[in-house]
């Protein structure tokens, strides 16, 4: 039972301490600022429930203009997809950004809570089960 369980919870485990140490990277790296709302990509997207039917939503990918503290002016998608958007077109949004040489990466603010949030809980319910599957299920002893 302990070598069928434990590779899965050990890749969940592996997917939150990645998140989470990208997460402490880009914060590390990148500089607050303001950025501009310039459009609002919309994509159509459906869940489909075994005990209900689908609900069809749309999630929005905001360009945004902002400019470095070097006076250099970017205008790029964030990754994130929000539903509904949290600002208007025209707007001003806190952000964080990264550049460097050539690449840029930019991110809505919503505070550094936020930032841990989806990283610190894969990595704690992981983690949760990781022990309980350890130390409360049998060794699995090969026969010979």
């Amino acid at each position: 039972m302990r070598i069928i369980i434990l590779p899965p919870i050990s890749l969940f485990l592996f997917v939150g301490i990645a998140i989470g140490v990208d997460t402490w990277q880009f914060r590390n790296n990148s500089a607050a600022g303001t950025a501009e709302i310039i459009s609002l990509r919309g994509e159509q997207k459906s869940t489909s429930g075994s005990d209900g039917p689908s609900r069809d939503y749309v999630t929005y990918y905001p360009t945004v203009r902002f400019t470095t503290i070097q006076g250099m002016e970017y205008e790029m998608e964030t990754t994130q997809g929000l539903q509904p958007p949290i600002a208007a077109i025209g707007d001003r949004v806190p952000v964080r950004y990264s550049v460097n040489g050539n690449r840029a990466q930019v991110r809505l603010e919503f505070g550094a809570w936020w930032d841990w949030l989806l990283a610190g809980s894969i990595t704690i319910i992981s983690l949760v089960f990781f022990l309980c599957a350890l130390f409360l299920t049998k060794r699995d002893v090969p026969e010979i």
